[in-house]
């Protein structure tokens, strides 16, 4: 018989459990024996040093005054920064404990969205944050306070001046000091911060930053490749899941710009992936983890064979990069484009029932989802220009693509609706909600092309849940604009592309 509620570990780090005895299956996965409130009357659980105050607690013991302190230092050099900024840290966040506090609400919440930085390194690093905290490291956790933000209101401006002056600082430390991976890990937050609160303009030019810093790490080398056994393999696994967020979010933000530039290459077949997500988040030491960091899944493992969130978001964004170079920059061979139009939509076809099937039974795919959800999209419409000769008719494609809506929908009604335990705003992925605008601009053409009042539910259906993504992201604001807007004009025959697509001048 299964627990009434979810267990204590999949409670505090906000991930769909399944209630199993003894053991759900993300403890199954750890080796671990679940911990169930109904039981604790019975057998008390111990206390957890990791269980999170509730968001709004921490945000409000930071002390708000501090935040628009301005980076005001008068000595360049590197041990004057690192001091200034190490001040200015506890100067923001009032003491150690807000610093944990605030820390603990990422692990939990945005860190599953982007699953990089290892949790055992930071909290080892964040000892020394009350002694000779390095100014990387400091301005790491202020990169994580910015990334905890969210808007209470549509009228909330992102551009906060802790916005800019956390950017500022990062590209200063990096100037007088040198690229690290704790600023590279402020960087790829910074950009995870702009995609989801609609900074288009800002997080297309972040990208490029980004990914150069990393090369000046040489992280496009790709170390982790190497089997030298006395090398660190955290490390290298930190290094990996850095590199694959950044060429996530760089195919992501081309396709929302309608660029076919990438500033990342293309990942090779066999180029390895991250572990799963679950056992780098709650890994409790380096030699528990490493068995897997030995065998990882690779680029080229088959769709239908289990990975982790993050692995299979890797898989799905590489196919999104070759989506976003072809209908972005067609060739002029149009049976090349034909051919390579037939291919991608035929395996980001065979993506979808699997994603979902995988969110509905574990709850942290969504980011695939909706990355794969959108190319396709973006695919069917390219697939009735000049550019390629289909043999299938219009008619055939956008059928396809009312197909492609309905899953949409249904994606979104059987992840959200009514699922908050499962999904508390902080664990919501920005990838989603453009892929939801996408679908919703389906249902309403239908429902204005054939009357039929299952398009018209739909089409509020995933409104409504567009507007759950408001607590978290205020790009989802920008989508909800667009949904009003088709409302206004009651025009079932604009593209999809012109209806979803944000202009990049929008929030310059």
């Amino acid at each position: 018989m299964g627990a009434m509620n979810a267990c204590s570990l999949c409670k505090r780090g906000k991930r769909k459990c399944n209630r199993g005895r003894p053991s759900c299956a993300n403890c199954s996965r750890l080796g671990k024996t679940c911990t169930y409130s109904e039981d604790s009357l019975v057998n008390p659980a111990p206390d957890d040093s990791w269980q999170p105050r509730s968001h709004a607690d921490s945000m409000r013991s930071v002390g708000v005054a501090s935040i628009n302190t301005f980076l005001g230092f008068g000595s360049m050099d590197p041990a004057s920064i690192q001091q200034s900024t190490g001040d200015l840290v506890l100067k923001i966040f009032g003491s150690w404990r807000n610093v944990l506090d605030v820390s603990t609400s990422f692990f939990t919440g945005t860190h599953q969205r982007l699953s990089a930085i290892s949790k055992l390194r930071f909290l080892g690093e964040l000892q020394s944050i009350t002694a000779t905290p390095k100014a990387d490291f400091a301005a790491l956790c202020l990169a994580i306070l910015l990334i905890e933000q969210r808007p209470e209101t549509k009228a909330t401006d992102m551009l906060s001046s802790f916005y800019f002056h956390v950017k500022a600082l990062i590209n200063l430390i990096e100037t007088v000091s040198g690229p690290s991976l704790n600023l590279l890990h402020g960087r790829s937050l910074m950009i995870f911060y702009e995609l989801g609160h609609g900074l288009h303009t800002a997080a297309y030019i972040s990208i490029g930053a980004c990914a150069r810093s990393a090369r000046a790490l040489g992280l496009d080398r790709k170390p982790w490749r190497l089997t030298d056994s006395s090398w660190d393999k955290l490390a290298r696994e930190e290094e990996k899941r850095l590199w694959w967020a950044i060429v996530i979010m760089d195919r992501f933000v081309a396709m929302c710009n309608r660029d076919d530039v990438l500033v990342t290459k293309d990942p090779g077949p066999k180029d390895s992936l991250p572990i799963e997500d679950l056992l780098w988040s709650e890994g409790s030491t380096a030699a528990q983890i490493e068995p897997y960091i030995n065998n990882p899944p690779l680029l080229d493992t088959s769709f239908n064979i289990a990975v982790g969130q993050m692995a299979r978001e890797c898989q799905v964004s590489h196919l999104v990069g070759r989506v976003v170079q072809l209908v972005y920059a067609p060739t002029t061979d149009i049976k090349f484009n034909t051919e390579t139009a037939r291919q991608l939509e035929h395996t980001l076809k065979a993506y979808l029932p699997l994603l979902s099937a995988e969110e509905l039974s574990i709850g942290e795919y969504c980011g695939a989802f909706g990355m794969c959800n959108s190319a396709l999209f973006i695919l069917y419409e390219f697939m009735m220009s000049p550019n390629v000769a289909m043999t299938t008719s219009s008619e055939e494609i956008m059928q396809s693509i009312e197909h492609v809506a309905a899953t949409g929908v249904a994606f979104a009604e059987s992840s959200y609706h009514a699922r908050h335990e499962h999904y508390p705003p902080e664990v919501y992925s920005p990838y989603l909600p453009y892929s939801l605008c996408q679908s919703a601009a389906v249902q309403h053409r239908l429902w204005r092309q054939t009357g039929h009042m299952s398009y018209k539910h739909n089409f509020y259906s995933v409104k409504r849940i567009i507007q759950q993504f408001t607590k978290r992201w205020k790009v989802a604001w920008q989508y909800l604009d667009v949904i009003e807007a088709l409302e206004e004009s009651g025009s079932p025959f604009a593209p999809l592309q012109t209806l979803v697509v944000p202009p990049r001048n929008l929030n310059i």
